[in-house]
């Protein structure tokens, strides 16, 4: 076996953090010679591949019309690209290839050799990432013989390998333009161009031990208790429990944007199938609001991407049309709609709230904590609405999916379902009148848990309505209740809303609550859409805030998540 010396390992890694993907302004116009050329599919052929299949296949074109031909395959496909990058306009202006500037061009194929391949049959891409490692063989050879190469990824594959004359059992992985060198970056140029930013290697790189904590409560702030609860979910697995109901209060029209204008009653349907699923079932595209803001869910989903919950499930707490869900992941209760509160809820309360109790009692979790979401359209008028009626000081401190909140249609709402419940004295008549299934049944399931294990409620002012239904009942029943291992967290939208004021409506609880919100905004995204909540717009929903903060606590950044939302959007 061949020694080598740390020279040469402090040479080959110069050789490593010089190479750069190289465009067309930095080549010159001397030729690539045969031993030079030689030199790099040797580097090539030595690459590793599983089970030692070599699935390689490299193709040298230097014949001028069929390099004309590849790139006019480039122009036809960057024009389609441009479309999609139509928020960053300095991307029309990105030089993203050099197939004019340089006479060599190596096209490199993935060889589909069918039949049982030793190590591939269970990862059936591996053979691709042999010839991936090919590749970078290649450019690091290249590197250290001052050739610059460039890699051409905007070319459509199928007409690149017909052109060659090649069969379908080849796949394109890679096109590369090859040639001399006039200048070459000391940065990558997409990072001096500020089209992206270099990731921080703690932020790449995950150490699996059994002393070092991967997550944090630096990003995730108090609205009042302590932290010292939170430290404990560091690192820790949660289960996602989803609470969806509908209240034909959406129906009523301009109160909410919480979904789309006519099919408002399928939103919490279409946010358990996207959270759960990864795909809707029950609607062809994610819908949008009026004003094209995408849901919350996208958040919650994101970070169940990037670090999954241990389990997701969903409630049924009153829906016209359930997610299309496995059996095991959504929990049924018989529970109808409940009306306009404007008209009267026409809910059994007292019936809600003991299926919230009873299921908790029964409920079996299988990770460390829960984490209770909710999708409710015009949620936070019937939160409002069903605080006033209990005797909370709370107006005006309730929030909104409006940036500008339509007050006087839910004023108006809110002052007729006042008035349906005015002459009642018992509790449950009230909710009866003017809640939702959501509010109550989850009131139910808290106290039900009565502090078993912890559980974080995760919305902003509607969950706390659910805190201050579930105060009143306490008082009402006189039922004894252990909040040490209840919290909640919102987002900073609603945390720092001009237009409500959580922590004035927590302090209104008499049992102590820890309560936070996280440090999470779209300020590092291109999609305005997305811009929209940081300008007040949507602010919570499906459990986005303490969506974040699981993320937060499991090493997940804000920028990952940010990416990763804004990959959903077309």
């Amino acid at each position: 076996m061949k020694h080598f010396t740390p020279k040469d390992a402090e040479t080959l890694m110069e050789i490593i953090a010089n190479r750069r993907d190289v465009r067309g302004h930095h080549f010159s116009s001397e030729p690539v010679n045969e031993q030079e050329l030689q030199m790099l599919l040797e580097a090539a052929h030595h690459a590793p591949s599983v089970g030692y299949s070599q699935p390689w296949k490299f193709v040298v074109v230097r014949d001028e019309t069929l390099q004309d031909a590849i790139y006019q395959n480039f122009k036809e496909s960057f024009k389609k690209s441009k479309k999609k990058f139509k928020h960053r306009p300095e991307y029309a202006k990105l030089k993203l290839e050099a197939l004019k500037e340089t006479k060599l061009h190596i096209a490199v194929f993935y060889h589909h050799q069918g039949g049982h391949i030793l190590g591939q049959t269970s990862q059936k891409d591996v053979g691709r990432y042999s010839v991936a490692a090919a590749i970078e063989n290649m450019w690091l050879m290249a590197r250290a013989l001052n050739i610059g190469i460039g890699w051409v990824s905007i070319l459509k594959p199928k007409k690149v390998r017909k052109l060659l004359g090649l069969g379908e059992a080849y796949e394109m992985v890679g096109y590369l333009c090859v040639g001399k060198l006039k200048s070459l970056p000391n940065e990558p140029e997409l990072k001096t161009l500020g089209w992206e930013a270099q990731k921080k290697r703690s932020r790449t790189v995950t150490v699996l031990d059994d002393t070092t904590p991967h997550g944090s409560t630096k990003h995730i702030h108090t609205i009042c208790g302590s932290k010292a609860p939170l430290e404990k979910l560091i690192d820790k697995k949660a289960t996602f429990l989803l609470a969806l109901s509908h209240t034909k209060t959406a129906n009523i029209k301009g109160i909410t944007q919480a979904g789309l204008p006519g099919l408002m009653h399928l939103t919490p349907t279409l946010d358990a199938e996207f959270l759960i699923c990864g795909k809707l079932k029950s609607l062809k595209k994610l819908p949008k609001t009026a004003k094209g803001i995408p849901t919350p869910a996208l958040i919650t989903r994101s970070v169940h991407l990037l670090h999954p919950f241990g389990h997701i499930e969903a409630l049924d707490l009153g829906l016209p049309t359930p997610p299309r869900l496995k059996a095991k992941k959504l929990h049924r209760f018989a529970i109808p709609p409940s009306g306009k509160i404007s008209k009267g809820a026409n809910i059994n309360a007292k019936e809600i709230f003991e299926k919230g109790y009873r299921f908790a009692e029964t409920y079996q979790l299988k990770d460390d904590y829960l984490i209770l979401g909710e999708s409710v359209p015009s949620g936070t008028t019937t939160a409002t609405a069903t605080a006033l009626a209990l005797g909370y000081k709370a107006e005006g401190l309730f929030s909104s999916s409006f940036k500008d909140v339509p007050d006087d249609i839910r004023q108006r709402t809110i002052t007729k379902a006042l008035q349906k419940a005015k002459n009642q004295t018992d509790l449950f008549d009230i909710l009866g009148t003017v809640s939702d299934n959501m509010l109550i049944f989850n009131a139910g399931f808290i106290l039900g848990v009565n502090g078993r294990f912890p559980v974080v409620l995760a919305g902003g002012t509607q969950m706390v309505a659910v805190l201050l239904l579930a105060n009143r009942i306490i008082n009402y029943m006189g039922t004894a209740f252990e909040a040490k291992n209840l919290m909640l967290c919102t987002t900073k939208w609603v945390a720092k809303d001009k237009h409500s004021d959580i922590k004035a409506l927590l302090q209104m609880i008499d049992f102590p609550i820890d309560a936070y919100y996280t440090d999470f905004d779209f300020s590092q995204a291109h999609t305005p859409t997305l811009k929209r909540y940081d300008k007040g717009e949507a602010k919570e929903g499906v459990g986005a805030g303490g969506a974040v903060m699981y993320g937060y606590l499991n090493g997940v950044s804000k920028a990952e998540i940010s990416r990763q939302v804004e990959g959903f959007i077309p």
